[in-house]
């Protein structure tokens, strides 16, 4: 912003008064501008932080949202099945990565009765388990790679009446909402931004607004 500056006559036609005067105003002019320029950039540097804070607020819900949580389980938390089954499954939100996904059938006794690689078809990752698995409650831990690179993980149990036999199937599937809280995942959330989230926006912009006023009051003192 470029502010006029008062033109100085020819000296030698003035007398020390008047000289005295024009060098006062220049004086002041200076100073107003200067006082200008911090208000600005005052309120330059206000609006830079309040934008850096805004998008901290919005960016951090937007990545925690982005990771997929666990939709259901088979067998289900917390039930009970005639036999062991033959394989686990997760139902996830969204298809994660086979690379680096890990699950442990491991029963009273902490033996993991689980059989290979786990196996990702669409968003179903499957453990299968050794064949004899014994009768019993069984804790299922388990770690994927969410679909947006990150690593989701948590357990589930299960109780089988008998041991694995022929016709062993998994238990019914059960919703992610019907799991106990001693099973739930820490990823899993409600799928949407939480009011304090606006709360705090909200309050952002009254600071941010409140800095403008300031800064333009400044400025019109410095007038």
């Amino acid at each position: 912003m470029n502010f006029p500056v008062p033109r100085r006559p020819d000296e030698t036609n003035m007398t020390p008064r008047r000289l005295a005067g024009w060098e006062e105003r220049g004086v002041a002019d200076a100073r107003r501008v200067a006082v200008r320029r911090r208000g600005a950039s005052a309120a330059w540097r206000a609006l830079a932080g309040a934008a850096v804070v805004l998008l901290a607020l919005l960016g951090g819900p937007a990545a925690a949202q982005a990771h997929d949580q666990l939709d259901a389980t088979s067998p289900a938390q917390g039930s009970t099945v005639d036999t062991a089954p033959r394989a686990v499954t997760l139902t996830m939100s969204n298809t994660p990565a086979a690379i680096g996904a890990q699950v442990k059938v491991l029963d009273a006794g902490g033996v993991n009765w689980a059989l290979g690689a786990v196996s990702v078809l669409d968003n179903v990752a499957t453990q299968e388990l050794k064949p004899g698995a014994p009768a019993g409650k069984y804790t299922v831990d388990w770690r994927l790679v969410s679909s947006d690179s990150h690593p989701v993980e948590g357990t589930f149990t299960f109780t089988a009446k008998a041991a694995a036999g022929a016709g062993a199937v998994a238990g019914p599937a059960q919703s992610a909402q019907q799991v106990s809280e001693a099973a739930a995942q820490p990823v899993a959330d409600s799928g949407g931004i939480p009011w304090s989230v606006f709360g705090l926006i909200g309050v952002l912009v009254v600071v941010v607004i409140a800095m403008i006023v300031v800064a333009r009051r400044r400025l019109g003192q410095a007038d």
